[in-house]
């Protein structure tokens, strides 16, 4: 698989049958992972109807994941709708994608981890106007979809490293080496993002997340 395209429901907290048909895993609104109806190597070659149809000319190769929210929503002017986005979603998805990342192999690039909504700027795949994910819990409106998802990045990216084989010990890090593993809760993610990143990652927050 070649990558990852994040995606939200336009739906409920809770997957509905559709969903499960259009992605390879579905969060819901309390950070449950549920599986789609068809394996992720269904979109390895895709064979009509036998695959999971999340992204539109970019389903061979990658991975669709989907929060069940944001029913009801709209752009302009902003409303979060009937089911915005929760924390624990957004904990849940920067887990999994750790896990597909490392499972797969998918370094994470903004050509590889990728928001549906930056499908047509960055892969330069014509899309329908999708605009998930560009608005994620604590920002006041939606954001640029590259740099929401350069902070999802920044999250994902935070531990991706590989985990050493148990019979040869780590060697020591650098002085100088920041190493930082979330204990759990989005709070402790985005201190293990800033902490990773540096610089990098406090300037995404600068003038759009609040």
């Amino acid at each position: 698989m070649k990558r990852i395209i994040l995606h939200w429901t336009a739906g409920g907290h809770t997957p509905s049958h559709l969903d499960l048909e259009h992605y390879h895993f579905v969060i819901d609104g309390a950070g449950k992972v549920c599986n789609g109806k068809w394996p992720v190597e269904a979109n390895r070659k895709p064979v009509k109807g036998q695959y999971a149809a999340h992204t539109l000319n970019c389903n061979t190769g990658s991975i669709g994941v989907a929060v069940a929210a944001m029913a009801g929503a709209q752009e302009r002017p902003f409303d979060a709708g009937r089911s915005p986005i929760t924390p624990e979603q957004v904990e849940a998805l920067v887990r999994l994608c750790r896990d597909l990342a490392r499972q797969y192999g998918i370094p994470v690039t903004r050509e590889t981890i990728l928001s549906h909504a930056e499908v047509q700027p960055t892969l330069k795949i014509k899309q329908r106007g999708k605009w998930d994910i560009t608005w994620l819990p604590g920002m006041a409106l939606p954001g640029d979809p590259v740099k929401t998802g350069d902070y999802l990045r920044g999250l994902i990216a935070a531990d991706t490293r590989p985990v050493p084989e148990p019979a040869r010990p780590a060697a020591p890090a650098p002085a100088d080496d920041v190493v930082v593993k979330p204990s759990g809760g989005l709070v402790a993610l985005i201190a293990a993002a800033i902490a990773a990143l540096g610089a990098l990652a406090g300037g995404l927050f600068d003038g759009w997340l609040k």
